[in-house]
């Protein structure tokens, strides 16, 4: 009976959290879709723009099959009850993520709603099968409202720890990048074709990079101001490196300084705080080792000098003990 009664008072609930979220949602639905008409520069770059166009004319089938996912994802996303600025931070946080598309957000949502469900339904499901819990319906309840929290909360720290390591892997490439473009310059390229010809060289070392690369020469083409288009893209990336870069070709563009010696300046100042974290990480290591060395080599000393004096008084002590 009990078995029975959890997942009727699960879609009781479930049904009931909708209700009672009902006008947050349509309030909060309609903050996020003034935020996401703001953010579209933000979301879609602009090389990528005309590939989505492009695969969508693949066929009607297959675009009617994608418009009714997306349309299922937005109105899964809908359902999570979180406000414009935490759609913000998190369209940011796949931004930095290398997930740029227009629908991230929402797909990102659905992967978060769903996969809360997902283990509610199998902690309440194993819950319910256990002899222990499943005798009380409380503590069943209880085991599907952690597993509904823990699922919707190991999307977000798989995001960030993705982000963080697509960051520091361009982190690492940079200073060679800023390199390979004071040469670019150097030889009488424009900055638009330097970038470019660095882009073309990192994809297939750092693809990542050579996307950021590929989207600020791309934003210097297409945008009628170039300045407007290099102050967005400083302000909603990650990198300090690229941060730099795009503000050497700010003052370029309106003072006309030199971007050559910038940008061996902005080199150099990468590879001095790529020293300095190797330097910190370095200064970790006895640290991080502390704990192992207590686990694995101080048993074996302990025993390797201790254990032949062990030995010899228990040896003594059974020949007194005999005698």
């Amino acid at each position: 009976m009990q078995n029975a009664f959890i997942p009727v008072a699960g879609l009781v609930l479930g049904a009931a959290y909708v209700l009672l979220l009902a006008p947050l949602i349509i309030r909060e639905t309609r903050r996020a879709q003034q935020m996401d008409r703001r953010l579209t520069a933000l979301r879609d770059s602009p090389f990528g723009y005309a590939a989505g166009h492009a695969a969508r004319d693949g066929g009607r089938g297959k675009a009617l099959i994608r418009a009714l996912g997306l349309t299922a994802m937005r109105v899964a996303s809908m359902l999570v009850p979180i406000g414009a600025a935490e759609r913000e931070k998190l369209t940011r946080m796949l931004r930095a993520g290398g997930f740029g598309q227009h629908e991230a957000l929402s797909v990102f949502l659905s992967a978060k709603l769903g996969g809360a469900f997902l283990l509610a339904i199998g902690a309440g499901l194993w819950a319910t099968s256990s002899e222990t819990v499943g005798q009380h319906a409380f503590l069943a309840l209880f085991a599907a409202l952690a597993g509904f929290v823990i699922g919707g909360v190991i999307p977000e720290y798989v995001l960030r720890a993705l982000v963080a390591r697509r960051l520091q892997r361009m982190t690492a490439v940079l200073p060679d990048a800023l390199d390979m473009l004071v040469m670019c310059l150097e030889s009488g390229l424009t900055a638009e074709r330097g970038i470019l010809t660095v882009a073309d060289t990192l994809a297939p070392i750092e693809p990542n990079l050579a996307r950021e690369f590929q989207q600020i020469e791309a934003e210097l083409r297409v945008a009628s101001d170039r300045r407007a288009a290099l102050t967005e893209y400083y302000r909603r990336t990650e990198i300090d490196g690229l941060r730099d870069l795009v503000m050497a070709l700010i003052q370029g563009d309106r003072y006309g300084t030199p971007l050559s010696q910038s940008m061996k300046n902005i080199a150099a100042d990468e590879r001095m705080q790529k020293a300095a974290r190797i330097a910190t990480q370095a200064e970790r290591l006895p640290v991080l080792m502390t704990l192992p060395m207590i686990i694995l080599v101080v048993p074996g000393t302990m025993l390797l000098v201790a254990g032949p004096a062990v030995l010899g008084a228990l040896t003594g002590l059974a020949k007194m003990s005999g005698g």
